[in-house]
């Protein structure tokens, strides 16, 4: 059994690989279209551009965005599911910093709120 979840986890962080690296072509070709909508938009001869390939200029965009979509809502899922067993192989202090990294600015840590409550209760109890 061992050997199948090996092979699980090396599937899942290739996915994972993957999909990110997808997503961030995808980022890529977003500039592209941009750009070239940007091109399209400002020339003189936008009319005529939209009147021969206006459905390529419209749709483009569009799937774009359901590429995107797509591909975060993958991400997502990957990182949820490979929320335990990254916990599992990551030591403690390891964890508090991730944990502290991605907590919004400004915010209490859980480790501060704690050392707050030990020196509150040290200095009441004496």
């Amino acid at each position: 059994m061992a050997d199948k979840r090996g092979s699980s986890e090396a599937a899942w962080a290739l996915i994972t690989e993957g999909v990110t690296a997808a997503r961030l072509e995808a980022h890529r070709l977003r500039h592209l279209v941009t750009r070239g909508m940007k091109i399209v938009n400002g020339s003189e001869h936008r009319e005529h551009l939209y009147q021969l390939a206006g459905d390529i200029l419209t749709a483009a965009p569009n799937r774009l965005t359901a590429l995107e979509v797509t591909l975060d809502r993958t991400a997502l899922a990957l990182s949820k599911m490979g929320e335990d067993y990254l916990k599992a192989r990551l030591p403690i202090d390891d964890k508090t910093l991730v944990e502290e990294a991605i907590e919004p600015a400004g915010g209490f840590h859980k480790a501060r709120v704690q050392r707050i409550a030990r020196r509150w209760v040290a200095r009441h109890t004496e």
